[in-house]
């Protein structure tokens, strides 16, 4: 039990750090409004994924043995990146290397949108805070803003309170998961199978019951094999918060001053809208007085 106890430790430990990694780079393109293309962002998505297992490998012990690696990495079906609007699956591939020899190598999934239907058949797109998007089918048109501010100007039934959308915010999230990982583990299996393997996978329990409210990383283990004979099965979770920031709205005033207001705090006449800044610091830069909204 000890052992046992030492090892799932050392797992949640290399999540945690890998998490707060992910979270970092995550916090860099939330707060400055810019998302890298798919070529640098599966750049660093191998980085994260280089952390992570180098991470476990030295707290497990075998950092330097190649094929207790390649046997580790067999035990761990799938990973999951959670950002803050949406989410990439991590899986593995048997393919030949350099040298001739099979190795398993990670295969990321296209990012899959936090997504929910409402009843009027528009699709809403959930962030990891309160910022939503809506897709209105009838008017082909996008609307985003806080839930709050989308709720006065558009019908979100069923979601017809805060707490209503936070829970199906929740819900929706670990369904898109679970629905995922299904496949990915049957996928696993089949592999297993190709390396001569015979090894059970099932959807972690409790996946239900784990809050997904941050940036983060997600990674389970089965049946690893520990140095007295026992067997390590566990999942864990490792993130931390993003929020994204207030936009601001650049005008310039009839008396030719350049004011940043908050979106909801523009003045009705005397302000010729110019831009959208994403923040203070932005607005500053470019010369603006950032107002604060009245009381």
């Amino acid at each position: 039990m000890q052992t046992q106890k030492e090892y799932a430790n050392a797992f949640q430990a290399a999540v945690d750090d890998t998490g707060a990694y992910l979270a970092r780079f995550e916090a860099q393109q939330v707060t400055s409004g810019i998302r890298y293309q798919r070529e640098k962002q599966l750049a660093f998505d191998m980085d994260i994924l280089n952390v992570f297992y180098d991470n476990l490998a030295l707290k497990f012990g075998i950092e330097s043995n190649s094929a207790a690696i390649q046997n580790l990495k067999v035990h761990i079906p799938a990973m999951v990146l959670f950002h803050y609007n949406g989410y990439e699956l991590v899986t593995l591939e048997d393919r030949l290397n350099n040298g001739g020899q099979t190795e398993l190598t990670p295969v990321f999934w296209p990012i899959r949108a936090y997504n929910y239907t409402l009843s009027n058949g528009n699709i809403l797109y959930f962030t990891l805070d309160d910022q939503v998007t809506i897709y209105d089918r009838y008017n082909n048109r996008f609307l985003q803003d806080s839930f709050s501010d989308i709720q006065a100007i558009t019908n979100t039934a069923p979601l017809d309170d805060l707490p209503t959308f936070r829970e199906m915010r929740q819900n929706t999230i670990v369904s898109l998961v679970e629905q995922d990982l299904g496949g990915a583990i049957n996928r696993h299996l089949e592999l297993a199978k190709r390396l001569g393997l015979n090894i059970q996978l099932t959807i972690p329990r409790g996946l239900n019951e784990q809050s997904i409210q941050d940036v983060g990383f997600m990674a389970f283990i089965q049946g690893y094999p520990l140095p007295g004979g026992e067997r390590l099965t566990t999942y864990s979770f490792g993130g931390s918060a993003v929020i994204q920031r207030k936009q601001l709205v650049g005008v310039i005033m009839a008396n030719g001053e350049h004011h940043a207001y908050p979106k909801q705090c523009v003045p009705a006449a005397g302000a010729t809208v110019i831009e959208n800044l994403y923040d203070s610091e932005e607005a500053v830069l470019k010369g603006y007085f950032v107002q604060e909204c009245a009381p």
